[in-house]
């Protein structure tokens, strides 16, 4: 009778023992996604801090399109307000992209699979608004001048001034904020290995 008892005390002990794995195992993928999506927040909260203030410089530019009256500062206001509408819109779909990943659905190989493919999709997007903003810089400058100052940029010949200053300090902050995201976006990369471990 013992031994009978031993392994009854043993099965069940095996069983709860099972159970316990499985319940520390649930409990380590919802924090690892908690921290993976609280990682991606850092990207996330700027642009949509940047989707409403192009969202609103674009409204800004429709309201006075009235006062773009020569044909390029026409043509570099709507430029100016498709771009501001498209970047950031493309931006937060990327990222949106990297936030979904259901890592508690998927196996570990399935998931840095999905991530990769959305980190490439996302530094695509980064690459891609970074000339957008360049092109941007040439035809936002015009159209403010107009706008709010109410002076014909184009007419002056210092316009190219203006650019020798803006470009630099563009190029300096795009890249910075570039780094930014690569680096968030790789310690959600390391979050997702620490699974592995």
């Amino acid at each position: 009778m013992e031994l009978e008892e031993m392994k009854t005390q043993w099965n069940e002990m095996s069983a709860e023992i099972k159970k316990q794995k499985r319940i520390t195992d649930t409990l380590v993928i919802k924090m690892t996604h908690a921290r993976y999506k609280g990682r991606l927040n850092s990207v996330l909260i700027p642009e949509a801090v940047g989707l409403v203030g192009c969202f609103a410089m674009v409204l800004f530019i429709i309201i006075n399109l009235e006062k773009l009256h020569t044909a390029p500062l026409l043509v570099c206001g709507i430029a100016s307000a498709f771009i501001l509408f498209l970047m950031p819109i493309l931006s937060i779909k990327a990222v949106c992209k990297l936030r979904s990943l259901h890592i508690s659905g998927n196996n570990y190989k399935q998931s840095l699979l999905e991530y990769s493919k959305a980190k490439i999709q996302f530094v695509f997007i980064q690459k891609l608004n970074f000339v957008l903003g360049s092109v941007l810089m040439l035809t936002i400058l015009p159209v403010v001048g107009q706008l709010i100052n109410g002076k014909d940029l184009f007419a002056e010949t210092r316009l190219w001034l203006w650019y020798a200053v803006g470009f630099p300090f563009y190029y300096f902050f795009a890249r910075w904020v570039k780094k930014c995201y690569i680096k968030s976006a790789s310690a959600a990369e390391n979050i997702l290995k620490e699974l592995s471990e």
